[in-house]
């Protein structure tokens, strides 16, 4: 077999991307059949930094992003493509990723394909998570409220104390981001958000996330009233004792489970108790 110029294995450095590069991401996504989540990798990029290495022709044969949270650094978007596929590539810019995030406690979610790879270089399972899709039947309960401009503080201090981190360079993009922001209010204050987004310009169905919550009641109120009469994904972890069950009786299914993973098996900061859905799996 003849190996063209353009499928030896790159040997360069991972360099920046940025939203110049938003075309070459998407079309290294669709070389691997991954949708097409043009709003996603725009926000990522917009948050984050993202890191990809270029063949000779040019062309992005490898990418990562990495979302630095005030002491956690998520990793996401993680591939390879295929002509590359099994060439060391994902090994390489994992590690640079890796470098780049320093002290912070690191976390990604995996799917059975890319765990092995992540065992290898430290990462540890923290959590199970199921990614719930299909067509909401359950009602809104209509006790919860569109949030508004003057709720964003408030929404940033529960977000701090419920993963105990600063999100605020993230947050400050999920007006422009999500479709939809709800909160929950007891007592004149702020005890739940949720939000929902179209990440996908063709996509037909809407992303319930993050879902932050007293308690699985107050976050059943804030999915049912955005999720009511749509088609919807929603990302949870299967030890919550009674959302799951409730979101397969009212009409979704598990497309695929992942597993939340965090290097050397820290534990992650603030009352995850409450965070009944991320934001993004790649964000947490």
């Amino acid at each position: 077999m003849t190996i063209r110029p353009a499928d030896q294995v790159p040997t360069t450095d991972p360099r920046p991307l940025s939203l110049v590069d938003l075309t070459a991401c998407l079309e290294l996504a669709d070389n691997r059949e991954w949708p097409y989540e043009d709003r996603k990798w725009e926000f990522l990029l917009r948050v984050g930094q993202g890191y990809g290495i270029v063949d000779a022709a040019g062309k992005l044969a490898a990418s990562a992003v990495l979302t630095r949270l005030d002491g956690v650094a998520a990793i996401s978007m993680v591939l390879v493509a295929d002509r590359y596929e099994g060439r060391g590539l994902g090994k390489r810019i994992m590690r640079h990723v890796m470098a780049e995030a320093g002290d912070s406690i690191v976390t990604l979610y995996a799917t059975s394909y890319g765990r092995p790879l992540y065992e290898k270089l430290g990462f540890e399972a923290a959590s199970g998570c199921d990614v719930f899709l299909g067509g909401f039947t359950g009602t809104a309960e209509h006790t919860t409220r569109p949030a508004t401009a003057a709720d964003l503080p408030a929404i940033r201090r529960l977000d701090a104390e419920v993963l105990g981190i600063d999100r605020t360079h993230v947050l400050d993009r999920l007006p422009e981001y999500a479709d939809h922001i709800r909160v929950l209010e007891r007592d004149g204050s702020i005890t739940g958000y949720a939000a929902a987004t179209r990440a996908m310009s063709t996509q037909d169905y809407t992303q319930i996330g993050p879902v932050i919550a007293a308690d699985e009641a107050d976050a059943r109120a804030l999915i049912g009233d955005l999720a009511a009469g749509g088609r919807i994904r929603i990302d949870l972890d299967p030890a919550q004792s009674e959302l799951p069950t409730w979101c397969k009786e009212n009409g979704l299914e598990v497309l695929f489970q992942a597993t939340s993973m965090v290097v050397g098996g820290v534990p992650l900061p603030g009352d995850r108790t409450r965070l009944f859905a991320p934001l993004l799996p790649a964000i947490g």
